[in-house]
């Protein structure tokens, strides 16, 4: 009983697989069919692109060709894709040289779909076949034009940019020209092109831009560090990196950034304003005067060293001292409006502190006309600074209009006074 069993399951086993052969082989002629009537229709889509053929025709068949499961992963899909969008764009291309009216947002989408398509294919001809080949077709045939044809999408990019104020698009194409430069079927025409590094550091200041329009700060980062390497837009460029790093709120990178920011720019008063203001806003007094005596030995000659150092000195009340610093900074350079208004107002302060410790004396004593004499000193001393501000910024009054209203008052210029109560009450900065 137990051998007819045997037998019996000997038996069922054959023939099990027997028929699984038979489901197979017809699975696979099934599959060749439908991979067979697949790509008839790629077919089609290449014929259109011959002579009597219509390109939109092409499109519409290749489109199917790139959804169908049979299909969609044949390098010679995507190949013909590529063709039918090359066709695509150059006959867009073309009317703009024409000067005839052209669908410019198609011309740039079929553009990179171009780029897509002739790259995946290239990648679908880097996987060995059956036989373990592998070909080189697609970047053989196309890889020169695709190359000669990359600063294109920069066009595409500055289109989105200015035209259409679409920054997140015009992003988006800008860095397809990084994408591809790096293509395996273009990577060879980079590394021998002797401007690609040149060139690829003047455009990184497109992308970085439109990030900062989109206030997409972990964009702003991704080429920022190549637009730094431009002498044009270099400097702007690293000012979106510390941008950057503050709205992200990575403070420790941002001061980094700034101090660098510094040394790299020392005729830039971008960075030391900020850092400036940190310190201020913190309340760490100390780290600035630090950082700020680094700076004098490095940069002496730099004006806002100096003026900084002032600014220290009169945080700390210390006028006298800041004075002296303002006017170091002034030296250096004479156009250093906020000098020239600190240093003013130190004289002012040094007149209400000099007030504030004759308090003891009466009013009606022959001692408080002396005590009056040495206040005027201090605003004789603060005239002719904020009238320097005045002559060099004339139409921002809030720079000079109230100290020098003051600076009127105390030293009873009553004409002068009158002239400038009006300029106040024309800009409503006095009842």
């Amino acid at each position: 009983m137990k051998r007819v069993l045997f037998v019996l399951v000997a038996a069922l086993c054959v023939n099990g697989a027997a028929n699984a052969q038979q489901l197979d082989k017809a699975a696979q002629k099934a599959l060749q069919k439908a991979t067979k009537e697949a790509m008839l229709v790629v077919k089609d889509a290449k014929e259109q692109l011959g002579d009597g053929g219509e390109v939109r025709r092409a499109k519409s068949l290749i489109e199917q060709a790139l959804s169908n499961e049979y299909s969609k992963n044949n390098a010679e899909t995507w190949n013909v894709a590529g063709d039918v969008y090359q066709k695509l764009y150059l006959t867009e291309n073309y009317k703009t040289t024409m000067n005839q009216p052209c669908d410019t947002v198609a011309m740039y989408d079929y553009l990179v779909k171009m780029y897509d398509c002739y790259n995946h294919c290239d990648s679908l001809q880097q996987i060995p076949d059956a036989k373990g080949k592998t070909y080189t077709t697609c970047r053989d045939k196309n890889g020169a034009y695709l190359d000669n044809n990359r600063t294109n999408l920069i066009n595409g990019g500055i289109f989105y940019f200015n035209r259409r104020r679409d920054y997140a698009k015009a992003f988006e194409i800008f860095s397809k020209y990084y994408e591809v430069s790096e293509m395996p079927m273009l990577k060879k025409y980079t590394e021998q092109d002797e401007n690609y590094q040149m060139y690829a550091k003047q455009f990184a200041y497109y992308p970085t831009l439109a990030a900062v329009q989109m206030e997409d700060y972990n964009k702003v980062l991704k080429f920022v560090d190549l637009g730094i390497e431009d002498e044009e837009n270099g400097e702007t460029c690293y000012q979106f990196k510390c941008m950057a790093y503050e709205n992200l709120g990575d403070t420790a990178k941002w001061i980094d950034c700034l101090k660098e920011g510094i040394t790299r720019y020392p005729t830039k008063d971008f960075y030391y304003l900020r850092l400036l203001g940190y310190y201020d806003s913190n309340d760490n007094m100390a780290a600035m005067e630090s950082f700020v005596n680094e700076m004098l030995e490095v940069a002496p000659e730099k004006a806002y060293n100096h003026y900084v150092k002032g600014y220290i000195r009169q945080n700390q009340k210390n006028y006298v001292d800041a004075i002296e610093a303002y006017k170091v900074a002034i030296e250096k350079d004479p156009n250093l409006q906020e000098a020239y208004i600190n240093m003013g107002l130190c004289y002012i302060f040094e007149a209400n502190n000099y007030m504030e410790s004759q308090s003891d004396v009466k009013f009606n004593s022959p001692a408080y006309k002396k005590v009056l004499d040495t206040e005027k000193t201090y605003y004789q001393e603060a005239l002719p600074i904020f009238e320097k501000v005045r002559e060099m910024a004339p139409d921002e009054v809030k720079k000079w209009g109230l100290q020098l209203y003051s600076i009127y008052y105390k030293l009873n210029m009553s004409s002068e006074l009158n002239k400038i109560e009006t300029v106040l009450k024309a800009e409503g900065m006095l009842d």
